[in-house]
């Protein structure tokens, strides 16, 4: 559970915001009132961030929680993979147009030079060494699609199941495209399938990270909870993408 993305350049600060968008400075408002909130708030918010914490410090109990997650996504999750490799989508951007796609194992050597390139703050939600590639490609709770503008694999969008219903989505793109308006558009373009296979279509993005949030909600995305650690954003269907 991640942020959706680096591209810092694509954040869209100057024009009006659409409907239930929040400026930084009214989600910096709303954390200064949130309150401890009901004891069911407290738990879940609590729970939540454990498992934050345990996925960014690589912890053997994420690891044993992850586990359990794949062995339900083998299941539950086996017909959405398989039809998520036949998806495509084309990214227009603020420059020029990219390609969207399902990565399989034979695109893994590319995508393990992409995951050498990133060397930003928010990181992919797993190691990016070269093993680390190929099973990322084949992990059953998994949707990686590629961005690829002139036929170079430019970035990356993470889908990840958790059960029993939910999918998760981040994305991060190397510096030269940051500026392209690949990286919304590649999320935005997640949410149809997501939506067609009934999965809660949500985003976390670390509380630090003020641009991936705007980016985020331009995309589509509203914040439906914050803890102390991340935002929660919940993609309601009814909600365009904003041009």
């Amino acid at each position: 559970m991640r942020d959706p993305g680096e591209d810092r350049a694509e954040t869209p600060v100057e024009r009006n915001l659409p409907s239930g968008m929040l400026s930084p400075e009214e989600v910096e408002a709303r954390l200064a009132e949130q309150g401890p909130g009901s004891l069911p708030k407290r738990l879940r918010d609590a729970a939540e961030e454990w498992i934050y914490d345990l996925n960014a410090r690589g912890h053997w109990l994420f690891g044993v929680y992850e586990w359990l997650n794949v062995q339900c996504a083998r299941v539950v999750f086996r017909g959405v993979r398989r039809r998520a490799m036949h998806y495509t989508a084309t990214l227009e951007g603020k420059q020029g147009s990219a390609e969207m796609r399902f990565l399989t194992p034979a695109d893994e050597a590319e995508f393990a030079s992409l995951l050498s390139r990133f060397d930003f703050a928010h990181q992919p939600p797993h190691a990016l060494d070269a093993v680390t590639a190929g099973r990322v490609l084949r992990r059953a709770s998994y949707l990686p699609f590629g961005i690829f503008h002139e036929g170079e694999l430019v970035g990356y969008v993470l889908v990840r199941y958790l059960a029993p219903r939910s999918a998760f989505t981040g994305v991060w793109s190397i510096p030269s495209v940051y500026n392209k308006g690949f990286s919304q558009a590649a999320v935005a373009a997640t949410h149809p399938f997501m939506r067609s296979q009934w999965l809660n279509d949500y985003v976390t993005v670390p509380l630090d990270n003020v641009w991936s949030l705007q980016g985020a909600q331009w995309a589509g995305w509203r914040i439906v909870r914050s803890n102390k650690r991340f935002h929660v954003l919940l993609r309601p269907a009814e909600l365009p993408r904003q041009a």
